[in-house]
């Protein structure tokens, strides 16, 4: 599995309707489709709402034309206006008719521009309009950028005690972690910067947030015992604030099971006068070492050794047994341990180390770190707390004769010790009374505190699974040590060929924050692994939620991604363009003979009453006017006025003639005024009747008189 970098790529996503609750229970109803299916629909909705557009714009010509038809003589603009209504299909098509007609007519009709313009603004606007809505149709994929749920059927935890083969705990288990640890460094790196919006940034795109809240404060107290820090009151607290379940982590519960937690870190360089020691170490025979007395430490057999930490002064590293360039370069070395407290145990230490009084917490976990420079130069002092490094190493640059200054690190191990702990809040309950006290993380009291703030069922079983799954899942700044060692360092950026470029005087709080950054990645990326399941090689590992756990198989069924790889599409929104467009559809098929039937049903009930209408427009003028002024209509009164054709349905769309029957084509003569040509006919007398009769002879008008016998 390449962890490099996160994305939605190896992600299982659900397909079909679900809620997204961040928009609520009617808002949230979303469908999500793959992108390829999701294009297709978004084409349809813009070709749609095309449709719709040209639906509306026919209604208001129907509309108008309707209201302003009139039976008294007008002139004619008002027949080209009334024609145009008719006929043009697309706002667009009308705008530009009327455009013509009104610059045509600007000199010869009475108020053109009167008349018409209003007509062209407001069909540009329309045409304009639903074009925006046709483009923007695609914003009914969610407007919380494409996030998707996560399908969650390889969704478990990864328990490395499951298998008893010890050697695929170091084959795929280990290697699997410091591969997480190195993506969420990384992310953290790459996505928790300054900008406004981090998910442009490519690979930063995958969580419900692509940055959690942090809070920093350079200007902390001491968090231990003040003798044991460095500094007074330049120490560093890192704080998230409170975070929501749904809007930050994107788990997509309901209202009633949404919580809020948040996490503390208090970081502070330390003084290592009086708590150093330099001993001839024998046991491991790599002579003399600096051991640091910080409290008791667990070793390497299992057994607490009276010392912390422990630092080689011979370290292979060292700056005159760098000898050519083909070495490898010298490197940090970085390392730490951790204390995990229950205050109820009255401040009695869990599993890796018992630190002095000084440095001990009953309400945090405590988590201390070492840093060793072996063979390190400084190209510049180094006034950092942590960091420090005065002791001049200038040394002869062989190629210009000259003396290179360079710095080395004033003391073997620099340690600093942070603090850490956990909140949880339930946003349900009266504000004074919504979370409880910061603890440390695996503090046993803190189950007491989660039992008494959440008491609904559900909300219990799914906060005490969450903190589990935190407990299980999150990287804190001393497992990211742990795993991926001095490659968490940031200062190693400015590291090449064993010198370090100049150094901050803070740089030991950029590093605390960065750290904070790669947990913070990983508080994100615990619930997604959880839910997505870990890679195949893993399943040895996988330990799935058992089935009368339904906290679990909530959580499994409730986690939010981002993905571009498929579109979430608003189904109100999507609703709404559907069903208020389709009513305009109908209403534009429907109104039209509906206002015709209604008219002459009132005809014939005048009809059948007796009543007049005189000096009053007749009731189906309009009506045979907007029927009247259809392209098939006006072409089948030109040529029956040109004497062509017996027409029949001439009160209905479309228009027909006889069978066989053939009309008339364009008398082009005059190329600047072509008409049709006139049916022709010739006149033969008849004896009997002594008329004239027109008889039609190969388009020519031949007119013969007979005079009728003994007249």
């Amino acid at each position: 599995m390449d962890s490099s970098e996160l994305n939605a790529n190896t992600y299982s996503v659900y397909l079909g309707f679900w809620t997204n609750w961040s928009q609520g229970a009617v808002r949230g109803a979303t469908i999500t489709l793959t992108r390829q299916h999701g294009t297709f629909l978004i084409a349809f909705l813009a070709i749609y709402v095309g449709m719709v557009g040209k639906s509306f714009w026919r209604l208001g010509c129907f509309s108008l034309h309707y209201y302003l038809s009139s039976d008294k003589p007008q002139d004619g603009l008002y027949h080209q206006r009334q024609a145009i209504l008719r006929n043009s299909d697309t706002a667009q098509d009308g705008a530009w008719r009327l455009l013509m007609s009104m610059l045509a007519w600007r000199k010869r009709a009475r108020r053109p521009f009167l008349r018409l313009l209003p007509l062209i603004v407001v069909a540009f606007l329309l045409s304009s309009a639903f074009g925006v809505a046709s483009v923007f149709s695609a914003q009914v994929t969610t407007d919380v950028a494409n996030e998707v749920l996560l399908k969650g059927d390889r969704c478990g935890e990864v328990n490395r005690s499951k298998p008893e083969n010890l050697t695929a705990v170091y084959e795929y288990h280990k290697p699997y972690y410091v591969q997480v640890a190195n993506k969420l460094i990384n992310y953290g790196l790459r996505c928790y910067n300054n900008a406004s919006d981090s998910r442009d940034i490519d690979g930063c795109s995958l969580y419900k947030k692509p940055q959690l809240p942090l809070f920093v404060d350079t200007n902390a107290p001491c968090p231990f015992d003040e003798k044991i820090c460095k500094l007074k009151d330049k120490n560093i607290a890192l704080d998230t604030g409170r975070m929501h379940s749904l809007r930050d982590f994107g788990i997509n519960t309901p209202p009633k099971d949404q919580f809020e937690v948040r996490f503390r870190h208090e970081c502070a360089p330390l003084v290592t006068k009086g708590y150093t020691k330099i001993v001839d170490n024998t046991d491991l025979n790599v002579g003399p070492a600096v051991r640091l007395f910080y409290g008791e430490g667990l070793n390497g057999s299992q057994t607490m050794k009276p010392w912390t930490h422990e630092f080689p002064l011979n370290f292979p590293y060292s700056a005159k047994k760098v000898g050519s360039l083909g070495t490898g370069r010298a490197e940090y070395v970085l390392g730490g341990t951790q204390a995990l407290v229950g205050a109820e145990l009255e401040g009695k230490i869990q599993l890796l180390w018992e630190p002095i009084p000084e440095l001990r917490r009953i309400d945090a976990d405590v988590q201390i770190f070492f840093l060793s420079a072996p063979g390190i130069r400084f190209t510049a002092p180094v006034n950092d707390p942590w960091f420090s490094a005065h002791k001049n190493a200038s040394e002869l640059y062989v190629t210009h004769n000259t003396t290179r200054p360079t710095w080395t690190a004033d003391v073997p191990v620099s340690p600093m010790a942070c603090t850490m702990q956990v909140q949880y809040c339930n946003p349900k309950r009266p504000k004074h009374t919504q979370c409880g006290p910061l603890q440390g993380i695996m503090e046993l009291n803190k189950t007491a505190t989660i039992n008494q703030l959440f008491t609904t069922p559900s909300q219990l079983e799914l906060v005490t699974r969450v903190d589990y799954t935190f407990m299980l899942e999150m990287c804190t700044m001393y497992h990211l040590i742990g795993l991926i060692g001095t490659s968490a360092l940031h200062a190693r950026y400015k590291l090449g060929y064993g010198y370090q470029n100049p150094l901050p005087d803070n740089q030991w709080q950029l590093e605390a924050q960065h750290w904070m950054k790669g947990e913070l990645a990983s508080l994100q990326d615990a619930f997604v692994r959880y839910v997505n399941g870990p890679p195949k090689e893993l399943d040895i590992f996988l330990e799935k939620p058992w089935k009368t756990n339904k906290a679990a198989k909530t959580m499994c069924r409730s986690q939010m991604i981002v993905s571009t790889r498929y579109a979430s599409f608003n189904v109100l929104g999507m609703s709404l363009i559907l069903l208020l467009g389709g009513f305009i559809v109908v209403l534009d098929m429907s109104l039209e003979p509906l206002i015709a039937w209604s008219k002459k049903r009132r005809y014939q009930r005048l009809l059948e009453s007796d009543q007049g209408y005189h000096g009053v427009e007749h009731p189906l003028y309009p009506v045979l006017e907007w029927s009247a002024t259809s392209i098939m209509q006006l072409q089948r009164q030109a040529h029956e006025q040109a004497l062509y054709g017996t027409w029949e349905k001439c009160d209905s769309d479309v228009p027909v003639t006889s069978k066989g029957q053939t009309l008339g084509v364009l008398d082009i003569e005059d190329v600047k005024r072509p008409v049709l040509k006139y049916k022709r006919w010739r006149m033969l007398g008849r004896s009997d009747t002594g008329f004239d009769t027109l008889v039609e002879r190969g388009g020519i008008v031949e007119k013969m008189s007979w005079k009728i016998s003994g007249v």
